[in-house]
C-alpha cells in the first residue's frame, strides 16, 4: 500500500500552473494541479481516459469546445476519444488527474 497527503504535494505558482506527478504505474498515473486564478492548463490532447477531481477553487474544463463548470469535489472523466482538455481556474483550484492506461 503507497498512502499520499495531497495537501503536502500541491504548489502553486504566479508564473503558470504547477503539476507534480506522484504515483505511476503501468496501468495508471496520477497528478496534483495547482491553479491561481485566471490560469489555464491548454488545449492537449491525451491517449488516455483522464479522471479529474477538483479538490478546491472553482474553474472550467473544456473539452472539444464543450465547456463545463466545476467546484470543490467535482468530478470530470474524459474519454481518451476526445480531441482537446483544458482547465481554466476562476479562483485558486487543486486537482487530482488520474490517467487510465488501458
Amino acid at each position: 500500500m503507497e498512502a499520499y497527503d495531497l495537501d503536502k504535494l500541491i504548489t502553486f505558482s504566479g508564473e503558470s500552473h504547477t503539476k507534480h506527478v506522484f504515483f505511476e504505474s503501468e496501468k495508471l498515473k496520477a497528478q496534483v494541479m495547482g491553479l491561481e486564478a485566471g490560469q489555464k492548463i491548454p488545449p492537449c490532447r491525451m491517449e488516455h481516459d483522464v479522471l479529474f477531481v477538483v479538490l478546491e477553487g472553482r474553474g472550467v474544463v473544456i473539452v472539444d469546445g464543450e465547456k463545463q463548470a466545476v467546484g470543490q469535489s467535482a468530478f470530470v472523466f474524459v474519454p481518451k476519444e476526445k480531441e482537446t482538455r483544458s482547465i481554466k481556474a476562476i479562483t485558486q483550484m487543486s486537482l487530482l488527474a488520474v490517467q487510465i492506461r488501458s
